[in-house]
């Protein structure tokens, strides 16, 4: 049955753009196309230059109100902030919405589950595999995850490995919908990255590159000991590493003990107008990401999508959301996540053989322009919150 009603839509998220992360593009690029179908609010918090991404992004159909400040992370040390984000929704029942979506488990999440509760409110929650991970092994927030997510009227999954993890925990196989993240292919495309050589000081040499945050999950390190392993059994090379983070260190400390460091360039910050013409330096984008002990895991892997989206093969590890991101053998190569040797042996494949460069790279273009646009994600929330609002009223 087709809705034609605009509804009233109210997206409760800890944090948004201009945060950097792959949940908040994900969501910002889902519900600003919602906002074509219907009248979207969302309510977050206040982080360093939201007022002119605000000024920029809000349209009459795309609200954003924000209030407080983020949480730092999911410990009881941060229960009393709850209450501001429980006002913060409370709000929303003066002028409630027909469907509310979480954002994040903690605090939305609860938040979603109190509204319906008290307010007869439904609520979508969210799942991006991490909120899985992450909760293992502590005490209480794996039973106030599930609680969630049995509460909610629908939760969206953001790939294959979430969707498993939520009918594990007993979740109807009709109430989870798997969205994908998707790609704007007219901010990534292929484009002459050649004006990038002289900046890092290149002649002829093939570029590796990994574009992440500088922390342990997205295997840079891996990387680096496979650079040493391959020695000068494939052509000249140089590992460009586009991006900061807290790891940046120890990578350092780690190709100077392998003596790289010479074939090991740390770009640092990478402005978003730059992203892609780096996309587009490389011949093979690797980050063969691994599950850390702390549970931290890549949900999906939007990194092999732009890469894909210039035409470039990639490798990625076979840990968390990856298999959707990469089509094993086709665009790229999915590694084993602990044991370096498979990283080592694709890494070798690639680099000396220009031809599977180019046909990879091919594969992934034309799946990413087939399969990966925005818009039929943003029409697919559309139908579920408008089949959702249509009970709710029944």
């Amino acid at each position: 049955m087709t809705d034609t009603k605009r509804l009233r839509i109210a997206l409760l998220t800890d944090s948004f753009l201009p945060h950097a992360g792959g949940s908040r593009f994900y969501y910002y690029n889902l519900f600003r196309r919602v906002s074509a179908l219907d009248d979207v609010a969302l309510l977050t918090t206040k982080i360093p230059g939201w007022e002119e991404f605000d000024a920029r992004e809000q349209t009459p159909s795309f609200r954003i109100q924000r209030r407080f400040k983020p949480l730092r992370d999911m410990s009881y040390s941060q229960l009393p902030k709850f209450a501001g984000s429980l006002i913060r929704a409370l709000s929303l029942s003066l002028h409630p919405p027909d469907v509310l979506h979480c954002g994040d488990l903690y605090p939305p999440g609860l938040v979603g589950v109190l509204l319906k509760k008290i307010f007869a409110v439904p609520f979508v929650a969210y799942s991006h595999g991490e909120d899985f991970t992450l909760t293992e092994g502590r005490r209480f927030q794996p039973k106030i995850r599930d609680l969630i997510y049995h509460s909610a009227d629908a939760v969206i999954a953001n790939g294959s490995f979430a969707v498993e993890r939520l009918l594990a925990i007993g979740i109807p196989q009709d109430k989870i919908f798997k969205i994908t993240p998707g790609l704007d292919t007219e901010v990534f495309f292929p484009q002459p990255g050649g004006a990038l050589r002289a900046r890092y000081g290149l002649a002829n040499e093939l570029v590796v590159m990994t574009v992440a945050r500088l922390v342990p999950r997205k295997g840079h390190s891996r990387v680096i000991r496979a650079i040493a392993a391959l020695g000068d059994t494939v052509p000249p090379f140089k590992y460009i590493i586009a991006g900061t983070g807290p790891h940046e260190p120890a990578l350092r400390e780690l190709a100077a003990e392998l003596g790289v460091q010479d074939k090991v360039i740390f770009a640092g910050f990478i402005p978003e107008t730059e992203i892609n013409l780096h996309y587009n330096l490389a011949d093979v984008v690797v980050m063969p990401n691994i599950l850390t002990g702390g549970g931290d895991i890549e949900g999906f892997g939007m990194v092999f999508l732009e890469a894909n989206a210039a035409a470039k093969p990639v490798i990625g590890g076979r840990s968390g959301g990856t298999a959707d991101a990469v089509l094993e053998g086709v665009t790229g190569y999915l590694v084993d996540s602990q044991d370096d040797q498979e990283l080592i042996d694709k890494l070798r494949c690639l680099l000396s053989d220009e031809e599977l460069r180019k046909s990879m790279g091919a594969a992934g273009l034309k799946r990413v322009q087939t399969e990966f646009s925005w818009e039929p994600r943003a029409a697919m929330l559309h139908t579920i919150s408008a089949g959702i609002a249509a009970s709710n009223r029944a």
